[in-house]
Formats: structure tokens, C-alpha cells, sequence
């Protein structure tokens, strides 16, 4: 919950932003853990807002990672931080106490229905309410999984989410945070808008991508957990050949971008019904037109709640082209990576922002087990990169010769996991 706390914290205009948490797994104390995140934020956030707080992950902040924020300011300050760490402890031994009681499971619930609900609703906030104690809109998704359809795993999430957020909320930019990260520099937002609303780039840009960095990396890092040759070497050169790709996490993406190219933005659109689905709210949001139901008094309405719970049925995408045409690709394992290099060869360019403080802070593999686990995933969805269809098509030269020793890279990789990773498959996966 740590990450929802650090998105709910971003500097940003709370009317303008919203957090919803996909929960593919759709246990019941997930559920309760975020209703309880959002009662603690309402200290947390005034708290951040009021002192200037940086580390605004309360985990981190409380630990080492936050002592150059903790110096010692006045006796109001020492009160105040007194005072909200004892609730971030009574708040994490709630949620814990709850963890063991028999009567909210913590397992994965792999047969269920869709469940939308929307947590915290900023529209209650009030126009006079004082900007430190406003909250951003909260929602918990929780997308039907039945065993007889497909999954698709995070690109079905990823999908799930847009379309149940278009309805919603309806932000043009998103931005995708796994929950093993967090964000480390509330002005995130702040930063990459300054190239998604700049003129002379701004209609060809999809998405700005940050570092992965990590917290958990030893001093000696024998198994390269930080990927330095690709967050410090490779993405650096790729920025100046029309972006990186996506790396799973920690980028801000203009919506527009997954739904078409950027010369022919309204292909999909004069089809919509046979692309999107057979949503009319949805469309809409496509459209521009649903302005007094996202920005309205509606969104909380029996509606739009139901409606968003079409949205999020294993059913919706039959007979569309979500997950081939339109929103994150499932031809691939690597599904933001394959989409990233989808929307290049659309002809969608990327900034790569690499800035002094890390923006997002993670957790990487430390063993060699799971090292060879995560090996393997690149190198197989890569690989798959490598033999697609889609290898040349749209790309310019010396970006088709950017991609070809990323792949290949990771190619040469397959006879080492063929070699060394069953065995770290067995043990992990039973």
C-alpha cells in the first residue's frame, strides 16, 4: 500500500488526478488494506504537503532512506512527525492483525466477478476545502477472472484499467507503477508533463520513461539486479533515436498514443463499436463528449459503476482489437516492452528522463535464482521481439540497428537459462 500512498502523494492538482489499484489476484484483504491507506492518508498527504516532504513513501521515510528530510526542524515539526508515525504503525498493525483473521482471506480468488469501487471520491472534497487535506480520486479494480477465458496476465490489467478509468475519471495521461516501487520525487508528474505539453513535440510524443532504479542492490551486485547497461548506457543512446521502449514501470503515457498512430489518430475511432467494444460510455470518453459524467456529480453513480464493471468482464474484448490494435499488446510476455517498440513502429516517439533524484524507487532480484527466472523472461519475450512480424516495419535505419544488439543480446542468453533455469523454475513455481 506503500505505492498507493506515494501516487496519492504526487504533486499534482487532486482534481486533476486519480489512483486506481488493479488487484488481479481479487482477495478481500487487498480491499480492506486500501480503505485503510485511504484513512491514513488523510494524515499522511496534509502532513507531506504542509513540511515539504520528499520521501513521501511512509516506509521509506521512516527508515533510513529518509534521515536527510528528518533534521531537526521546530517542536510543532517533532509533534507532527511524533504523532504520525504512531498512525502509520497503528495503520500497518491493523492491516497486518487483519492479514491472519479467518474471516478476510488473503489468497487469490481465481473464479470471481468484476469488482469496481470507488474508495474515495474527490468531488466530496469541496471547493473550500484547504488544498493540504484534498485527496485525489481512489479506485480498487478487481477484473472478472474465470478459468475457461484467457487472463492476459498484466497487459489484460493494464487494458482493464483504461478502459475503466476512461469512464471515471478520463485523464489523457496515465501513469503505470508496479506495486514492488514506489514514487521517490513527488514533481514526477510535474516534470514529464513539461515534455508531454510541449508544441513542438508533444504530437508525436507517447510516453516518457524513467530509470528503474533500486533500494535492495547490494555494494558488489554480482548478478546486475540495477541493469546498468541498459538504464545508464543503452537507454541514454536510444534517446536520441526517437526514445526507448517501455520498461514495465515508471513512465507517464499519453493514453491517445495506445488507441492509434500519430498521423491517423482517429482511424480506430469511425469503427469504434468494432474496436473498443461495446461500450457507449466508453466511446464517448474516446470522444471527448462525456464531460458531465467524468467531471461531474455522476461518477459515483449506480451507472457508471455498473458500466465500469462491463468494462472489466473477461467477456468485453471478444471480437475486438484490444491486444492487438488497441492498448497493450498480448503477442508478447514482455508486454510493455513489445508495446513500447509497437508504438515506435506506429511511428510514436519517447523521452528517456533520467534526473538527479530518482523519481521511482524498487526492489530488483538479489539471488541467482530469481535472476535466472527474471532472465528468462527477457530473453524469451525478446526473442520474440526479434522474430515478429512487426521487426522492420516503420522503423527508421539506425533505430532498426539500435534494436537488433538489444535483442540479440538477450538471445544469446537462452542456452544459459535453458541450461541452469528449470531447476529455478521448479523451485519457485512448485
Amino acid at each position: 500500500m506503500n505505492t498507493v500512498l506515494s501516487a496519492m502523494a504526487l504533486d499534482y492538482p487532486t482534481e486533476k488526478l486519480a489512483v486506481y489499484l488493479s488487484d488481479d489476484g481479487g482477495s478481500p484483504l487487498t480491499l480492506y488494506a486500501i480503505k485503510e491507506t485511504c484513512s491514513f492518508a488523510r494524515s499522511w498527504l496534509p502532513f507531506c504537503r504542509k513540511y515539504g516532504i520528499k520521501t513521501r513513501c511512509p516506509e521509506a521515510y521512516f527508515s533510513s532512506f529518509g534521515d536527510d528530510e528528518r533534521f531537526p526542524w521546530n517542536d510543532e515539526f517533532k509533534t507532527d512527525e511524533e504523532q504520525i508515525k504512531k498512525t502509520y504503525e497503528l495503520f500497518k498493525k491493523n492491516v497486518e492483525k487483519t492479514s491472519g483473521c479467518s474471516g478476510i482471506g488473503d489468497g487469490v480468488v481465481n473464479d470471481r466477478p468484476p469488482h469496481v469501487e470507488v474508495i474515495h471520491d474527490n468531488r466530496n472534497d469541496g471547493e473550500n476545502k484547504d488544498d493540504q487535506t484534498k485527496m485525489p480520486l481512489l479506485v480498487y479494480v478487481s477484473r472478472e477472472k474465470r478459468p475457461s477465458y484467457p487472463h492476459r496476465f498484466k497487459a489484460g490489467a493494464l487494458n482493464a484499467l483504461l478502459r475503466v478509468s476512461g469512464i471515471m475519471s478520463n485523464g489523457p495521461y496515465l501513469l503505470v507503477l508496479d506495486c514492488d516501487m514506489y514514487c521517490n520525487d513527488p514533481s514526477s508528474a510535474r516534470q514529464s508533463m513539461c515534455f508531454h505539453l510541449d508544441p513542438q513535440i508533444s504530437p508525436s510524443l507517447a510516453f516518457v520513461q524513467y530509470p528503474q532504479i533500486f533500494y535492495n542492490v547490494s555494494k558488489n551486485d554480482i548478478y546486475d539486479g540495477q541493469a546498468r547497461s541498459a538504464y545508464k548506457t543503452k537507454w541514454q543512446g536510444m534517446d536520441g533515436l526517437r526514445g526507448p521502449v517501455f520498461t514495465g514501470t515508471g513512465y507517464y503515457v499519453k493514453k491517445k498514443a495506445l488507441y492509434g498512430s500519430p498521423n491517423q489518430k482517429d482511424k480506430f475511432i469511425c469503427e469504434a463499436e468494432m474496436n473498443f467494444g461495446l461500450s457507449s460510455k466508453f466511446i464517448a470518453s474516446l470522444k471527448g463528449s462525456n464531460e458531465e459524467d467524468t467531471n461531474g456529480k455522476g461518477i459515483l453513480s449506480d451507472e457508471i459503476l455498473e458500466e465500469a464493471r462491463n468494462l472489466a468482464t473477461c467477456t468485453f474484448e471478444k471480437n475486438t482489437q484490444w491486444g492487438k490494435e488497441i492498448g497493450y499488446s498480448y503477442d508478447c510476455l514482455l508486454e510493455s516492452t513489445f508495446t513500447g517498440y509497437l508504438l515506435h513502429c506506429k511511428g510514436w516517439k519517447s523521452v528517456y528522463l533520467y534526473p538527479k533524484r530518482p523519481c521511482f524507487l524498487g526492489c530488483t532480484t538479489i539471488d541467482l535464482k530469481d535472476a535466472l527466472v527474471q532472465l528468462m523472461k527477457w530473453s524469451s519475450g525478446l526473442f520474440q521481439v526479434g522474430v515478429s512480424r512487426f521487426q522492420t516495419h516503420g522503423l527508421q535505419c539506425l533505430q532498426f540497428f539500435m534494436y537488433r544488439p538489444s535483442v540479440s543480446t538477450y538471445t544469446r542468453s537462452c542456452p544459459v537459462v535453458a541450461q541452469f533455469g528449470h531447476g529455478a523454475m521448479n523451485r519457485e513455481f512448485g
